[in-house]
């Protein structure tokens, strides 16, 4: 990425963390008033330590059954992690959080630098991601093709559901869901700005103020990040002829401004989002060839009107929700999917044999609108129970899609000749997608009942059907037993849906061509997990798992040389899992978990996956206004696909551990100071790619920040 600068002449506009300061300094005035909510007066570091871990199993959280309930008592296997969790870790951004989390790893694609959230050693397709209840997920790439995580800065705190979620929360929840809940109106205490500041170019700003104005309760975040990436160099690339960039180093900069408004007042909350990507640099394309000129542009715009009323009638409460999405991507001046001099020579491909003197060039353009519209009830007038009824419609508009190509097809559906300018392909049929939209209605039910003062039973289910493909039905059943004050045993099954992406049913890329008879992806989990309590300050959890999926959609070769998805195949996946905790003083805790996945040899398999990972943490407070963490991921070794075209033959990706280390000292309540070493010692991680790409994606090496806050 080029580096930071402020000359608007050199038509690159001033990067975001430049004028954050002053940006948010401006904001603040505008929007400052005084707090409803007075500041804790203890240091809230040292209060997090300090909790005993079955106060942390108490939390309450919502993502297991839409509604309030012990986290030691909710029918899944469930881990949250705060706010204070991710201080002391050093985490920058929810996706370093939830490498920590048992059975879940995180991998950086070779497009973009992504990074791509996995549980038990499944797909991240099969993960389902939401903001505040929101899924975040996108008609063509999931996540979002520019997807670069979520700020820790505007998180209170992250519920996840190791295991299916479909019977709630619909499609994509088939190994597990991420629910961020970021911090809102009556969560936020005053004002805090903050600053942080480290290596790879990388700078960020960031304004959180809670407060009262004319009878609403107020909470804003803002967060300007900007990075030039760590760049790692390319030894070889997909392309292998003499125009080949390789060697060369893969640029993955971006700039990134992260705005969120909520409003409440009574049983009313208001949340107005807006997310915008700068400047992407994707480093290489899908098909593994360097590309050093995108610089790519996102933006979301999310809006939402709640209504959540707990004593809504006797023995009734009501929750509504009224939501709209709008997303726009750019490809800037176009993927450079060859590079410059390519020269093709193949007969059996669409594009014209010659050599490209600007390489093969694609640009895109695509916005879409998502709406939705969603009301519960739920009723506690019968013994022992509580039933939850719920229904909803969203309808998710691909409305735009612009394309500019200077190769391949042409909109008249004849080859452009050699070196034709870019030729716009936008409203014919050779536009990667068609302009389109997806109807979705559903309907939700479920049972949480006391059957016996120690025994729990949770009955759902939820109806799904979708416009293009049709219905899907996916039940659940968990059963929570309090053996003892120290012991809890659940129980449970679940059964899931992935539908296909609009890429999978429309869009010809070049990994594979499209196919509209698609059927959606089923699966189904079953858990056996334990959580025991040696005494307040040590506790052993264990879970046992076997996720089954089947009709899942793959690149398929049709011909020589040409793959479609297509629906192929199971695939089995058994593990387990295990954690500990101990505090082993006020000041002193020790965490970690381990997971192992025993996966067939199914085609379907997903090889990029480790056998087993692990992780450790330490947090001591050593003094009082100081706190050291100390944190190590560890990652098995990855095979190779042996089904790949040609099959990777190549040895596995070898394990590798990374640790981090932060230190945080806040002398009084209103400054805080940290410093933080990710990488500590520069470990040679790796993460594996196609045989393309010989010699894998070496991760960022050691590096570090600076940080300060303040409080007012």
């Amino acid at each position: 990425m080029k580096p930071a600068s402020c000359d608007r002449s050199s038509g690159r506009s001033c990067p975001t963390w430049a004028l954050g300061l002053h940006g948010l300094a401006a904001l603040l005035v505008l929007v400052h008033c005084p707090p409803a909510l007075a500041a804790a007066a203890d240091d809230r570091l040292e209060r997090f330590l300090s909790m005993s871990l079955e106060d942390l199993l108490a939390l309450d959280v919502t993502i297991s059954t839409n509604t309030r309930q012990a986290a030691a008592n909710a029918p899944g296997v469930v881990t949250v992690i705060t706010a204070e969790d991710l201080k002391a870790t050093g985490a920058t951004n929810v996706v370093d959080a939830l490498e920590g989390v048992p059975g879940v790893h995180v991998r950086a694609s070779a497009f973009g630098f992504r990074p791509l959230v996995h549980f038990r050693g499944a797909s991240a397709s099969q993960t389902l991601l939401m903001v505040n209840g929101v899924p975040m997920r996108d008609l063509l790439w999931g996540f979002g093709i520019y997807w670069k995580g979520l700020p820790a800065s505007m998180i209170e705190r992250v519920e996840i559901i190791r295991g299916p979620g479909s019977s709630l929360y619909g499609a994509d929840a088939s190994a597990g869901v991420v629910n961020v809940i970021t911090k809102t109106a009556g969560t936020i205490a005053g004002t805090e700005l903050g600053a942080r500041i480290g290596s790879y170019g990388t700078g960020e700003t960031w304004l959180q103020h809670g407060g009262q104005w004319a009878g609403f309760t107020v909470g804003l975040t803002a967060d300007l990040q900007t990075t030039d990436g760590h760049d790692p160099r390319i030894a070889a690339d997909a392309e292998h002829s003499s125009a080949s960039l390789a060697p060369g180093d893969a640029a993955y900069g971006w700039d990134s401004a992260d705005l969120r408004l909520s409003l409440a007042r009574g049983d009313w909350r208001l949340l107005a989002d807006y997310i915008r990507h700068d400047d992407v640099e994707i480093g290489l394309t899908g098909a593994g060839v360097l590309d050093p000129t995108t610089q790519g542009a996102d933006r979301r715009l999310n809006l939402g009107l709640l209504y959540d009323n707990e004593q809504f009638a006797h023995d009734w409460s009501l929750h509504g929700e009224l939501r709209y999405q709008h997303l726009d991507y750019d490809s800037g001046s176009g993927f450079q999917e060859r590079p410059p001099g390519y020269t093709n020579t193949s007969a059996a491909d669409t594009i014209a044999d010659g050599t490209y003197v600007d390489g093969l060039i694609n640009r895109m353009r695509v916005g879409e609108r998502q709406f939705g519209l969603e009301a519960k009830a739920g009723y506690t007038g019968l013994a022992d129970q509580k039933l939850l009824v719920g229904a909803g419609f969203s309808r998710e508009d691909l409305y735009k899609v612009e394309q500019w190509v200077n190769y391949g097809i042409g909109p008249d559906g004849s080859v452009l000749p050699v070196n034709s300018p870019l030729t716009a392909l936008s409203d014919t049929p050779y536009a990667f997608a068609p302009e389109r939209a997806r109807d979705i209605r559903y309907l939700y039910l479920q049972d949480i009942w006391r059957l016996a003062p120690a025994w729990e039973l949770t009955l759902g289910a939820r109806y799904d059907h979708y416009s293009d493909f049709g219905a899907t039905f996916n039940p659940r059943t968990a059963l929570v037993w309090n053996v003892s004050d120290r012991l809890v045993a659940k129980l449970m099954y679940g059964e899931s849906f992935r539908p296909p992406s609009y890429q999978e049913l429309y869009s010809p890329t070049s990994l594979a061509l499209p196919n509209p008879d698609l059927r959606p992806e089923q699966s189904n989990t079953w858990d056996l997990a334990f959580s025991y309590a040696v005494s307040r300050d040590l506790r052993f959890g264990a879970n046992l798992f076997r996720y089954r999926i089947k009709d899942l959609i793959a690149r398929i070769e049709v011909s020589p040389g040409v793959r479609q998805y297509r629906n192929t195949g199971d695939h089995d996946i058994r593990g387990i899992g295990l954690e500990a905790g101990w505090q082993a003083s006020p000041d002193l805790r020790f965490s970690g978990n381990v997971t192992w996945r025993f996966q067939d040899d199914s085609p379907c398999r997903d090889y990029t996956q480790p056998g087993w990972d692990a992780y450790l943490r330490g947090d001591w407070s050593f003094r009082r206004h100081w706190n050291w963490n100390l944190q190590a991921n560890l990652i098995g070794s990855r095979p190779r696909n042996p089904y790949s075209l040609p099959a990777d033959t190549r040895s596995a990706v070898p394990a590798y551990t990374v640790v981090d280390t932060t230190l945080r000292y806040a002398p009084r309540r209103d400054w805080e100071f940290a410093l933080s070493l990710r990488n500590l010692f520069d470990a040679d991680a790796r993460e594996s790619t196609p045989s393309a790409i010989p010699d894998d994606l070496p991760l960022p090496g050691r590096h570090g920040y600076a940080e300060l806050r303040y409080k007012f």
